[in-house]
């Protein structure tokens, strides 16, 4: 099989809203779209393959779960409201 370069080429259909969003953080990046796509899609993904970490809080105590990335309450508030 002959390929013109290294990458598959694939057609993905975001939402607007989505669309714009990853537009402005390529343009924040100086990156292509398809470029800042690939590279949220792979950070995605080896997230997926490490384990959460679950360990107690030197200060409160309370059991803490690591995810790869940092939460504000703003996000933990929207993901409970969610949930409801």
């Amino acid at each position: 099989m002959h390929c013109y370069d290294a990458f598959m080429r694939t057609t993905v259909d975001l939402p607007p809203v989505l669309f714009q969003r990853v537009k402005q953080l390529a343009r924040r990046e100086q990156s292509s779209v398809s470029a800042t796509v690939a590279r949220l899609t792979a950070e995605r993904m080896d997230m997926m393959d490490s384990p959460a970490l679950v360990r107690a809080d030197p200060v409160s105590a309370f059991p803490t779960i690591s995810i790869g990335q940092p939460l504000s309450s703003a996000q933990v508030a929207d993901l409970i409201d969610e949930d409801q």
